[in-house]
Formats: C-alpha cells, structure tokens, sequence
C-alpha cells in the first residue's frame, strides 16, 4: 500500500497565529518541530496500518518546512516549491491521500490562519460555483488521479468544514478548538501525535469505505481578489475571463487543466494594496 501525505503548517499542533509558521522569525523553528511531530506521528500510523510507501510533501510556503533528518526514515520527502501540482505533488499511484496541519478556508469563522492558497491576495474561490478552500481543491485533484482522501488533521473549524463539503468517511483529529483566526485552545502534542496515529491508522484499515472526489466536467474556478489591480496582473493569462472589477474565471477540460489555470491566475495576481 502506497499512501500520500499533503502536509500543511497552520493547522499543526499549537499553531495559532502567523510569526509561528514564517520561517523569517525568531517562533518558526520551535513550530517547524511540531510540524515534523505531526507528521511523523501520520506516518507510524501508515506503517502500522501496513503501507509499504509513504510519499510526504511539504506543502507550506516554500514547501522547505520539514527537516529530512528529523522525518521517519521509512518515508519519502517532497520538498520545494517549484512544484507543478503544489501541495498535491506526488499523489499519483496512491492508494489514498492525509491531510496533516490543514485549515479552514478564506472567511471561516473562527478558523485559525484561515485562507486559501495565497492569503496575501485571494479573497475568495469557487469550484463550480461552491465556495472552497485548500483541502476541497485538493482532494479534487487526488481523485482527478484515482486517489481518495482518508484523514484530516487541524482545528475543529476545517474538520468540520471537510466532513460537511468532501464526505463522511474522511476521518479527522482536531488538533485545538479555534477560538478565533489569532488564537485557539491546544492539545499538548504527546496527546495529538496520538491521536494522528491511531486515526491515520484507523483510516486506512477502513479505506474501503471512501468515494473518489470527481466535480462535474468541465470544471471551473472563480478567483476573487481583494484589490483590482491583483485581476489586472491575474488577466494576462490569455485563457482567463474578467467577471468583475476583482475576479477572475477560468475553466478546464477536467480537473487537472483547470487546477493549472486556477494557479497560473493565483499566482499572477499579486500587487501592493495602497
């Protein structure tokens, strides 16, 4: 059995507002240690449960969180950002997909650090017309490549936010109950990294259950931005449609083609907010 691991920073154990996952401040190397617990405690439970391959990719910032030598050696490590598929880069021929260290998308209520994809720019994205944040995107994108997704760590808003817009058989461990964007209530990390194990565990022995995410071709995504002049940058992109004075549309034969637009806009769209 081959699993993969997509794993995220904000929604780590103890993590709670933005010095602690910005790897230019004196907090970050304390909360790249909680990270790489979480982490390794996702991948015991795979080993546990009998996988033969455990695919990691770092998929926060500049993807170059996690520490080589402080991972499980029994797993293999994604790092850096030039990554064509981003926070999915890897998932193809697993058998199923975890989320570790997730969280809300932009706008929930309470979530801590919650955004999606690029919080210094998007205000919002829709997927066929549905509001989504990263863990909807991606699980779009693990089942465009036959790939369920199986277990969620992070705060109790995205558990929640997942059971209710992927489906119920994805298995979740809140790691801290949100209080507010900037502040949580935290489990201690011997009690989580417990947790991860025995739910990463308990996910794949009952990986049979799960259903394949497949949005209706062909696929569309609407990038709201908060300045104009983020669209403008976001409009070069010679396959994107102008909906507004903030957004931008684009569209894919499935879900691949349009995930690529959907970054290639994401990605142009930053500029100064004055």
């Amino acid at each position: 059995m081959s699993v993969f691991i997509s794993v995220d920073m904000e929604g780590v154990t103890g993590v709670v507002y933005g010095n602690q996952v910005n790897d230019d401040t004196d907090e970050y190397q304390l909360f790249q240690e909680l990270m790489i617990g979480d982490t390794n405690a996702a991948i015991e439970g795979c080993l546990e449960a009998g996988a033969k391959e455990v695919i990691v990719n770092d998929s926060h910032g500049g993807m170059t969180n996690l520490l080589l030598k402080k991972l499980n050696p029994e797993a293999r490590l994604i790092s850096g950002s030039d990554k064509p598929l981003s926070m999915m880069q890897g998932v193809e021929g697993s058998e199923g997909a975890l989320f570790i260290g997730y969280h809300g998308k932009i706008g929930t209520k309470k979530g801590v650090l919650a955004h999606t994809y690029f919080a210094s720019n998007i205000y919002q994205v829709l997927l066929n017309d549905m509001p989504v944040g990263e863990p909807e995107i991606n699980a779009a994108l693990a089942g465009h490549f036959g790939v369920p997704v199986l277990f969620l760590s992070g705060g109790e808003t995205v558990c929640e936010q997942i059971q209710d817009s992927i489906g119920p058989w994805v298995d979740t461990v809140a790691v801290k109950r949100d209080i507010g964007r900037g502040a949580a209530e935290c489990l201690h990390p011997e009690k989580t990294h417990r947790l991860i194990k025995e739910g990463v565990k308990k996910a794949l022995e009952d990986k049979a259950k799960a259903e394949l995410v497949s949005p209706e071709l062909p696929v569309t995504f609407e990038v709201q931005f908060f300045t104009s002049q983020m669209a403008d940058k976001a409009e070069i992109y010679p396959y994107s449609y102008r909906v507004d004075g903030r957004t931008i549309r684009v569209e894919g034969e499935d879900m691949l083609e349009a995930f690529r637009a959907f970054y290639t806009v994401a990605k142009l769209g930053t500029a100064p907010i004055f």
